[in-house]
């Protein structure tokens, strides 16, 4: 078509054209605004209003008749995805501030006071560490038994600490931290005991021995075994007390002197290591003064002559026990002793039918240790108040002398019937006899002095007391 043949525009048509541009500019600010705020409500843009004419005469542009502005534009996801990027940067330049400002405030340096001296040490140290920067030397303590032996030198606690005034416990002091200001007492480790094992026991019964001297040593009563609680170590093996549950009854034994008043004049005389040869011609003596003794013989004699014990019995005299062969009984093993004194009672029951647990300790010797090897065979022991000295053969005259001279109620003599020469005691017997009974004394064996006297125990007084069912003879005295 020739340019001739195009038609002019009028006025009217380029007012309509320019409304058309000025709608297409807002719509393209307000898909700019969209695009920086991409949440922005949407009832906003729902109300904008349309574009109305502004004269009469002109037709109205709706928005479907312009063409949406549609830049290029990256995406909203785009937009956030970065903006996360930069977030996250954010805090991971935070987090290796906060970590570079926690390590410099854990490696600060604090003030402490210990011992009284100032000292500077990385804070949060140990106290371990805190000790070995102040230079102290401490001295550990011992890990000790309980019974107080030293099982490991230098095993017990490293040292004892004080905080700020305050004693801290050894668990306290493997976990307590070093702080600014703090002010700690440091010193030597306390000892420590090993661990232990509690169980309750038999408490087996001692020995109580009462009184210092006396011609008779008797049972005044039997042991018997209680409860206990123990402590037994774990490393030492060691048993300590901890406590009675039942107590024990421990055994007595009394050395005790015979003491009569003139109202009971009674003496006793006794013939040590029969029976011998001599022995039937002292029965006869005493039968014809109507005076009783006691006969203290071997064990090994008795099997020997056995119708002499049976005869010993049969003249109303006491036969006991000497040991069975004399020897001396506390240079002597447990099972030595007890065997010295069982066999010989067991051989003077079978020669004279005639039980007894009395007995005389050769040379007069039995200490309270040999008490204990007895395992409870023998009920009483005798020694002597009066020694008539016959062994050493001074002659009847001063026999007679040392008996009579030194006689008084009560009291227990010492002569032999075996072991030597004897006629110097069979001289002398009658006139011992003759001269105590004018002077009002009664000649009597050792079960009847001790039923005369009343702190004898009844059991005891027959001279052939056994120790009860139940009971226990003890091993170690009190």
């Amino acid at each position: 078509m020739d340019r001739r043949d195009t038609p002019r525009a009028t006025g009217s048509d380029r007012k309509q054209a320019a409304d058309a541009l000025r709608v297409g500019q807002d719509l393209r600010k307000r898909l700019m605004a969209r695009r920086a705020d991409p949440h922005r409500d949407e009832g906003e843009t729902q109300a904008q209003p349309t574009c109305e004419p502004q004269q009469e005469g002109f037709s109205v542009i709706s928005r479907e008749d312009v063409p949406p502005y549609a830049p290029k534009l990256a995406s909203s996801g785009n937009t956030t995805a970065k903006s996360t990027r930069i977030g996250v940067a954010v805090l991971v330049v935070l987090a290796l501030a906060a970590i570079l400002g926690l390590q410099a405030w854990s490696n600060r340096t604090v003030e402490v006071s210990v011992n009284d001296t100032n000292v500077s040490i990385k804070a949060g140290s140990s106290l371990d560490a805190l000790v070995s920067a102040a230079g102290l030397q401490l001295t550990p303590g011992n890990f000790m038994s309980i019974g107080g032996n030293v099982i490991t030198e230098g095993g017990g606690d490293a040292y004892e600490a004080t905080l700020n005034g305050a004693t801290l416990t050894q668990d306290a002091i493997a976990t307590t931290t070093v702080s600014d200001g703090q002010s700690y007492e440091f010193s030597d480790g306390a000892d420590t005991t090993e661990a232990c094992e509690e169980q309750v026991v038999d408490m087996q019964p001692k020995l109580e021995v009462q009184g210092t001297a006396g011609a008779i040593t008797y049972v005044a009563q039997w042991g018997k075994t209680g409860k206990k609680r123990v402590k037994v170590g774990e490393t030492s093996g060691e048993t300590v007390d901890d406590g009675v549950v039942d107590a024990a009854q421990d055994a007595i034994i009394v050395k005790h002197n015979f003491n009569f008043d003139d109202d009971h004049k009674l003496i006793a005389l006794t013939f040590d290591d029969g029976p011998s040869q001599y022995t039937q011609r002292y029965l006869d003596i005493l039968a014809q003064y109507g005076a009783k003794a006691t006969f203290f013989n071997l064990g090994q004699n008795a099997d020997t002559y056995p119708d002499l014990e049976k005869a010993c019995v049969a003249a109303g005299c006491q036969v006991a026990s000497h040991t069975f062969d004399h020897k001396q009984l506390t240079a002597l093993s447990g099972d030595d002793v007890c065997s010295e004194l069982t066999t010989a009672f067991t051989s003077i029951y079978n020669a004279s039918g005639t039980s007894t647990t009395m007995f005389r300790p050769p040379y007069g010797s039995f200490t309270d240790k040999t008490w204990l090897l007895t395992r409870g065979c023998i009920s009483a022991s005798f020694i002597w108040n009066i020694d008539s000295e016959d062994w050493r053969l001074p002659g009847p005259d001063k026999i007679v002398s040392n008996v009579v001279n030194n006689a008084y109620p009560g009291a227990i003599v010492l002569m032999h019937d075996g072991g030597g020469n004897r006629d110097e005691d069979l001289t002398a017997l009658p006139s011992i006899i003759q001269t105590l009974q004018g002077e009002g004394y009664t000649f009597v064996t050792l079960d009847e002095l001790m039923a005369a006297d009343d702190s004898i125990p009844d059991d005891i007084a027959t001279g052939n007391a056994t120790m009860p069912a139940g009971c226990v003879w003890p091993t170690e005295l009190a």
